[in-house]
């Protein structure tokens, strides 16, 4: 099986396509289809915006190293504790206890933004981030798309762009919070229309 994006695939099509034949198209796919949760958990525990984007991109960057040494059933809930588990590290790092209040991991609309099964809204949400990413200067376009797309690193963008390792993560971040400010102005907007 050859990865096409127009076809609509299932987490563990994506998932199989990284394992067995190594495309990081599949896997970017199958991260960015969990993005938003991944955010919601990192900005859940380290509280601040730019330490919980850090850590969604130290996640991306572990990901196929992670992913061959387990076996995955389901990638949502293992991404999941994937991400809690990593904010945690940081936190241990940092030396700053967690608090454990019986809500602290379930602020549904944060760390689940949508169900698997509300298809619709996945397609908006993807249709807006198309549309988003087009409103992005071309080398933020270009960064954001090697990194989180074709999964490339840091590294790899500033060889092939020649830039700065600097300047891709400045493209990086510009580009993440150009995007999100996008999204948000979208998603009011429709909400606004439909009300």
């Amino acid at each position: 099986m050859r990865f096409t994006r127009k076809k609509e695939y299932t987490d563990a099509e994506l998932l199989n396509l990284f394992q067995e034949k190594g495309q990081m198209d599949a896997l970017g796919q199958l991260f960015n289809r969990y993005l938003q949760m991944i955010y919601g958990v990192c900005l859940k525990y380290l509280s601040s915006p730019e330490d919980a984007e850090d850590a969604v991109m130290a996640i991306f960057e572990q990901l196929p190293k992670k992913i061959k040494k387990h076996e995955i059933k389901d990638f949502r809930p293992w991404v999941y504790v994937l991400s809690k588990n990593h904010c945690l590290m940081q936190l241990r790092k940092k030396k700053i206890t967690v608090p454990t209040e019986p809500n602290f991991m379930h602020s549904e609309p944060l760390v689940h933004p949508f169900s698997e099964s509300d298809k619709e809204k996945q397609e908006i949400e993807l249709s807006n981030l198309e549309k988003c990413l087009e409103e992005l200067t071309e080398k933020q376009k270009t960064c954001v798309e090697m990194f989180y797309l074709k999964g490339q690193s840091y590294k790899e963008i500033a060889q092939k762009e020649d830039l700065s390792l600097g300047t891709v993560r400045s493209n990086i971040q510009n580009g993440r919070r150009n995007l999100k400010n996008c999204m948000d102005a979208l998603t009011e907007k429709e909400d606004h229309e439909s009300n």
